[in-house]
């Protein structure tokens, strides 16, 4: 398998308001893709967590079509967490090896369990903030 390339979240690093209105002007589709293999998820599971099917991306990207304002906003919620994420525990798969433990704040639950809406997203966010505080998440 060959290296995936370096994604740049930079880009991505904004406030909740330039969020939105990034995610109304849509996104490109291969974005999905990019994103996808940096964090090291399935088709399937990138497909679930935007609400959509691995055959909708597919042919979002095969016609240059513009994410939808509701996956936009999801897709740029789970980049701003990840580049958080891995900066916080030093790399991607630290990240999702935490995503994977019983968090308190989350009632023992799992982030990972969390991560198919912007709400879910935020409470994993709020679990990285206490963490980055010297909090227990």
């Amino acid at each position: 398998m060959s290296p995936v390339p370096a994604f740049n979240f930079q880009s991505f690093n904004m406030d909740d308001l330039a969020l939105v209105s990034k995610a109304r002007e849509g996104l490109d589709a291969h974005l999905i893709t990019t994103f996808r293999e940096h964090a090291q998820f399935s088709k399937e599971v990138m497909a679930g967590l935007l609400h959509l099917t691995p055959k909708t991306i597919d042919n979002m990207k095969a016609g240059n079509k513009k994410i939808k304002a509701m996956q936009a906003e999801i897709l740029l919620s789970l980049i701003r967490l990840f580049s958080r994420g891995e900066q916080l525990f030093g790399s991607v798969e630290e990240f999702k090896d935490w995503l994977g433990f019983p968090q308190p704040a989350l009632e023992m639950q799992p982030p990972n369990k969390f991560l198919f809406s912007v709400t879910g997203i935020r409470l994993v966010e709020e679990c990285l903030e206490r963490i980055e505080q010297g909090y227990a998440a």
